[in-house]
Order: structure tokens, then C-alpha cells, then sequence
């Protein structure tokens, strides 16, 4: 059974600013806060288009997603809260107390999560996150024997890998890309969201997009998040990954990903992070709730048509990252609710009576 990991940090519960929290930032608001307090690799999915953000200018924010289920209103809180960690007992008080509806929290590291249990919130497992340390990445070892054939495909195939702004590409071929990889996919022709940032068919704020093309022709890509620390940009989360399903070569994607960590380590960039991968190896921690344990379990093994939960852990394993458990938070709401809502609010599910009667049978 694990614990959530202790913390020296100290937080002030007398933390109290000049101006009280609404839901009216400013698009360059968030961006600025984001440049100062989004450590967490996801913290950048919180820019998302149509998405609420309570807050304040000169503290921080918290962006989540509604969800209406019959009866009920949740609110999904899908990254950690983008302010000053003194700060953050403050902005989750005030966000728990004026945002109408119930609560859950996904996504979110263990400061964030040691928070929320003392507002009362059940904690458990909800995935991993794989970050690469650039300074001492190697291609070394048994286990990396696939990833040592993607970075010679250049030498097997003609394929060249270039960092383009977007008017430099063709985005036709970007948008049909997308598209066509999106029907290969259980979620057929939906974008998810939340734990994951929908791709953006255009130029981006510090988000940077490096394109495969094979004998010219476009064949892949990869966009990558940028996440801070400090005022600086402390790494870029490979977020968005697609390739054309038939003439992209064998290991594409990988390359590009290699070949994009090679220019951010020469730019004294020293994280890349491979992002969460959902429910993988969740395990029993104290205090935390078994059937939502259980359900994220028997998704993992068993909703793969869903989503391709075992693949993208399997991916992201193979580059032998570091690995940081990431959590959910849970108020008094049923779990059947608590997973219906997610699904929902990610996209991976439509609302589905059929899916709820099976999950239920499997309890």
C-alpha cells in the first residue's frame, strides 16, 4: 500500500490578497501566471479554448470543465491549481466555496492532492506521468533496443525532421493527418480533452511543432506543451502525436521525439515529459477509495476500446523515464457518477446507459 509522498513545504493558511477570486482572466492573465506558477508538465492544457478558470490576476487560477450528468453538476478540475503553493489552500478554499455543484479533481500531483484531504477529499491513484531527465537521457541498454532502431531511421528511410512555424507548413495536410489517424482510434472522430490538450491547427504561444516528412512529403508530427518554473521555461510535454497510418515508416514518431529532445537539451532545456499515461499501475494507497480503485483497475484491463489505455502506458514505459505518480480527488458523489463524468468530460465516452448497465455488472 503507498502514501502520498510527504512535503517540506510550508503553506500559509493566513494567505489572504487584495482581491477576491472570479471567473473573469484574461486569456494574457493566464498566460502570465502560467509563465510564473505552471510547473506541472500539464499545466498548459489549462489554456484550453471554452474552458472556465476561477481566480485572480495577482494570485493564480484553477481551470476546470462542467459536466452534467442527470441530476448532478460536476465540476472537473483536470491540472493542478496555476498559483504560488502558499497560495493554493487560499484559491482551492474560495474555488470549493463560490463554484456551485460537485467537485473532482483529476490529474493532480501530491502537494495538490495532501491539500485537498484536508478539505476533506478522498485520494487515490489515477495514473503515471514519465518525464526525462535530458542531462543524462541515454540510448544505452537492452531495454532501449527499440528506441536505438527509431533513432537510426533516417538511415533506413528518407525521412528528415524539421521545427516549422505554422505558415511554413501545409495545413491541409496537417488537418488530413489528424483526421485520418482520429478514425484508426476507438474515440472515432472526437478530440479528447482534459488530460490531454486537443491540437491547435495554428500558431501557438510557446508551444513548439516539429514535422516528419518522408521524400518530402509530410508524414507526422509532434507538438510539444512548454511548462515553467521560476519564470522559466523548465521543459516541453510531447502532447500531441500523429502520423499518417500508412506511409508513415515504422518508429516515425519516435524519431521526431528524439530528434526534438536532442534541440531543447542544446538549448539548456533540461525536461521532456512524455505526459500521463491513465490508469496505469494504479495500486492501493491509505485511505483511499476501493471501488474507484477498482474501477480504474478494471478500466485499464478492460476498457481498452474506450481508449488505449495498456498501449500508451506501454509507449511511454519504453523510454524508461522517470515516473511520478499522479492522483484523483474524490468528494461523497457515487463512483458510478465520478467515472461517468470523466469519460464524459474527456470525450473518450459519449453519455451511454449501455456502458454504465455493463460497468455496473462488473462491480
Amino acid at each position: 500500500m503507498t502514501s502520498l509522498p510527504s512535503s517540506s513545504t510550508v503553506l500559509q493558511a493566513s494567505f489572504s490578497p487584495n482581491e477576491d477570486c472570479d471567473g473573469n482572466l484574461t486569456l494574457a492573465d493566464c498566460q502570465a501566471l502560467l509563465a510564473r506558477y505552471g510547473s506541472q508538465s500539464s499545466a498548459y492544457f489549462t489554456l484550453q479554448q471554452d474552458t472556465p478558470r476561477f481566480g485572480a490576476p495577482s494570485v493564480g487560477f484553477i481551470a476546470y470543465r462542467v459536466v452534467r450528468i442527470p441530476g448532478f453538476r460536476f465540476n472537473i478540475v483536470f491540472a493542478n491549481p496555476v498559483c504560488d503553493a502558499r497560495a493554493r489552500p487560499w484559491l482551492l478554499g474560495r474555488f470549493l466555496k463560490q463554484v456551485p455543484g460537485r467537485h473532482l479533481f483529476v490529474g493532480i500531483d501530491a502537494a495538490v492532492s495532501r491539500d485537498l484531504a484536508a478539505f476533506g477529499f478522498r485520494i487515490n491513484e489515477f495514473g503515471t506521468e514519465f518525464s526525462i531527465d535530458l542531462s543524462d537521457f541515454s540510448l544505452a541498454g537492452k531495454h532501449k533496443k527499440q528506441l536505438r532502431h527509431a533513432a537510426n531511421l533516417h538511415r533506413r528511410s528518407p525521412v528528415t525532421v524539421h521545427e516549422q512555424p505554422w505558415e511554413e507548413v501545409d495545413a491541409y495536410q496537417v488537418a488530413t493527418i489528424s483526421s485520418q489517424w482520429r478514425r484508426t482510434k476507438a474515440v472515432g472522430t472526437r478530440e479528447l480533452s482534459l488530460l490531454t490538450r486537443p491540437p491547435v491547427m495554428g500558431e501557438e504561444w510557446g508551444v513548439r511543432k516539429f514535422y516528419g516528412y518522408l521524400d518530402g512529403s509530410l508524414v507526422g508530427y509532434v507538438f510539444f506543451d512548454p511548462y515553467f518554473r521560476e519564470g522559466r521555461i523548465a521543459g516541453y510535454t510531447a502532447n500531441i502525436l500523429r502520423q499518417d497510418q500508412e506511409r508513415a515508416p515504422t518508429g516515425l514518431l519516435d524519431y521526431i521525439i528524439l530528434q526534438a529532445m536532442d534541440r531543447f537539451r542544446d538549448e539548456g532545456v533540461n525536461e521532456v515529459s512524455l505526459g500521463i499515461a491513465p490508469l496505469y499501475n494504479v495500486e492501493s494507497m491509505a485511505h483511499d477509495r476501493p471501488m474507484i480503485r477498482r474501477v480504474a483497475q478494471l478500466l485499464y484491463n478492460h476498457g481498452n476500446r474506450l481508449y488505449a489505455f495498456r498501449a500508451l502506458g506501454y509507449h511511454k514505459s519504453r523510454y524508461r523515464a522517470r515516473e511520478a505518480k499522479w492522483y484523483i480527488a474524490t468528494d461523497s458523489s457515487s463512483v458510478l457518477g465520478i467515472a461517468w463524468s470523466i469519460l464524459q468530460g474527456t470525450g473518450v465516452l459519449s453519455l451511454s446507459t449501455q456502458w454504465a448497465s455493463d460497468t455496473a455488472m462488473r462491480l
